[in-house]
């Protein structure tokens, strides 16, 4: 209470809290509140419905999920106090703050994605061990204005009525054109306290990466990646544009990733992950990068969890990864080692899209390597070359396969919980229900005057 008190004193023009949670798969939920109600959220007065956690991608309940119960009972909001600010891009003024849900004994709801990153990371500091987490972020800037068909469109360049149409990696001139978006994302991360390093003009028209700053909190990384997708999309709009992290809005080029760098500290904060001279990583190191080699197929929807994501993962044509494969500075593989001094060691793990949960991301990735570890997997042969050429395309597939492989897999029943598994196999196999069920446009325009 004296958290709200003193937040409310020092912006006593606050007019509304937006209080926010994440679904299961990755959606901001919530509602809005007046200023008052910040006191109430943190005395433990503020709920939600349990069942609002495992909604499909439509914000419907599923069937058989766990949650939806007679009544559809209140869970208790927990307010993360790091999460509270101020958002800059409203033109009320307005605190957000992320909420976790617990039920009325105080234990947590077990379809709650934070939880489920709390208890991976429980388990690293019962060795004594925390996680150093960066992770970087790819969005595409588009057109309000969507085509005909309801599909995207480039952006229009400043100044013209003529749309992005060329890669310009790196490019500092559409960088430039967008100087006043950026300008706002990086005010609005100051001010929410997130730690935007980097921003970039990535492989695609239109397509932007930012970078946030390594440290040692992964649960709080993960709220800062949440709510720094949630700030661009909202940025972009007061400059009459979207922001999609969607993995694949064009298909004809480069997808949405989430890179994610990934060290190891011990309890005198030194990096353990370490190489030989050859550059091949070693001890725990080593059983890090082959834990993460052979879960990665069971962890997979989690990594890529709607329909579209799939379609980053083509053999030879993408960046992204399709093989179970690590090199040095080997951006074909699913695990890249980049080259730098002992202390900052790490691996960047590939695979997943931008439009996954940040928190089963991490919790994927860590639960992958507390595998690793455990069972001292040894590391195979790096990858030198084009890793797509070398091996079976193991993670190109279709979304009934991984998901297939994600509810049976043991690995994700131990860190996740079989309750998780369950809900989480009921809301993906609606949706892929769904999709199956649905008549596309490709369809009609193929079929339907030749047929």
């Amino acid at each position: 209470m004296n958290i709200a008190k003193k937040f409310l004193e020092a912006n006593p023009s606050v007019e509304k809290v937006e209080f926010i949670y994440i679904d299961i798969n990755g959606i901001p939920r919530g509602k809005w509140a007046s200023p008052r109600t910040l006191i109430k959220a943190f005395n433990g007065g503020l709920k939600m419905p349990i069942s609002s956690l495992v909604l499909d991608i439509w914000g419907d309940n599923p069937p058989n999920t766990g949650l939806l119960r007679a009544g559809d009972g209140d869970a208790i909001c927990r307010p993360v106090e790091t999460s509270l600010g101020i958002t800059d891009w409203n033109s009320r003024k307005t605190a957000q703050c992320l909420v976790s849900m617990e039920d009325s004994n105080g234990e947590p709801i077990f379809a709650d994605s934070r939880h489920v990153l709390a208890n991976v990371l429980n388990k690293f500091t019962d060795l004594g061990l925390k996680p150093v987490i960066a992770p970087e972020l790819e969005f595409n800037l588009i057109d309000t204005n969507l085509l005909p068909n309801g599909h995207p469109q480039m952006p229009i360049k400043p100044g013209t009525n003529k749309r992005y149409t060329d890669v310009q990696l790196l490019d500092l001139d559409e960088m430039q054109d967008f100087e006043g978006f950026f300008t706002l994302v990086e005010r609005s991360a100051k001010t929410l306290n997130i730690p935007s390093e980097t921003a970039i003009k990535e492989c695609a028209p239109g397509q932007f990466e930012i970078n946030l700053l390594h440290h040692d909190n992964a649960l709080l990384m993960a709220d800062q990646v949440f709510l720094l997708k949630r700030l661009v999309r909202n940025c972009a709009k007061q400059f009459n544009m979207n922001a999609t992290f969607m993995a694949k809005p064009f298909s004809n080029q480069a997808g949405n990733g989430m890179h994610v760098h990934l060290s190891i500290v011990d309890q005198d904060n030194n990096n353990i992950f370490n190489v030989d001279v050859n550059k091949r990583p070693i001890d725990i190191f080593a059983n890090s990068i082959a834990g993460i080699l052979k879960n990665t197929p069971d962890f997979l929807s989690f990594y890529a969890m709607h329909s579209n994501s799939y379609r980053r993962f083509l053999p030879d044509t993408t960046m992204a990864p399709t093989t179970l494969s690590w090199g040095n500075e080997n951006r074909t593989a699913l695990i890249r080692i980049p080259m730098a001094e002992k202390e900052s060691t790490r691996l960047e793990f590939r695979a997943a899209g931008a439009d996954s949960n940040p928190y089963l991301v991490f919790s994927s990735i860590l639960a992958s390597v507390l595998y690793g570890i455990q069972n001292n997997c040894e590391l195979d042969e790096e990858t030198v070359g084009n890793a797509h050429k070398q091996h079976p395309s193991v993670l190109s597939v279709d979304w009934r396969e991984a998901l297939d492989k994600t509810v049976n897999s043991d690995v994700v029943k131990s860190f996740f919980g079989k309750q998780f598994q369950h809900s989480f196999k009921c809301i993906k196999e609606t949706e892929i229900k769904r999709f199956g069920e649905t008549i596309t446009d490709f369809e009609y325009s193929s079929y339907l005057k030749r047929l």
